[in-house]
């Protein structure tokens, strides 16, 4: 017993160190989880606009290649994209219909419905999709020609 009281040896953790340890991971997790939501926020976005460009080309190329004898088009809803073959989305084949969610917290606003015409691939409704979430912005053009960019 003298041998441990001479030397002074501490065994364990105070509470005060504990504490501080805590207080780290707790500051350390809160930062983190900011910059988590701004990744996933801009990822959402990201991915809903790569979605959107490749289902109107997709769209496109089947109205160029003749695909159906038919037009192609694009409807976007506020939660989804919908790829059609016919002349409007009223008069659409749905038998022919593809469709992809849109991510949540994306607001879509603009050209929500383009049609692509058979053979030549261009559509007489030219416009911008807007994207945007959480401030972010992202703009999808189409011209008279059906050529995308964004």
């Amino acid at each position: 017993m003298d041998y441990l009281h001479k030397y002074n040896i501490n065994k364990g953790f105070t509470l005060l160190e504990v504490l501080v340890v805590l207080a780290i991971f707790a500051i350390l997790f809160a930062v983190s989880d900011g910059v988590y939501i701004n990744f996933k926020r801009a990822n959402n976005l990201s991915i809903t606009t790569n979605t959107i460009v490749e289902a109107v080309r997709y769209a496109s190329s089947n109205a160029s290649s003749n695909r159906g004898d038919s037009k192609w088009g694009v409807k976007i809803n506020n939660n989804e994209i919908l790829i059609f073959k016919g002349d409007s989305y009223e008069s659409r084949d749905t038998s022919f219909n593809e469709s992809f969610k849109i991510t949540g917290g994306i607001i879509v606003s603009g050209l929500s419905e383009v049609i692509f015409e058979k053979l030549s691939g261009a559509t007489l409704s030219p416009g911008t999709i807007i994207l945007s979430s959480y401030g972010e912005v992202e703009n999808i053009n189409i011209n008279e020609k059906g050529t995308i960019t964004y």
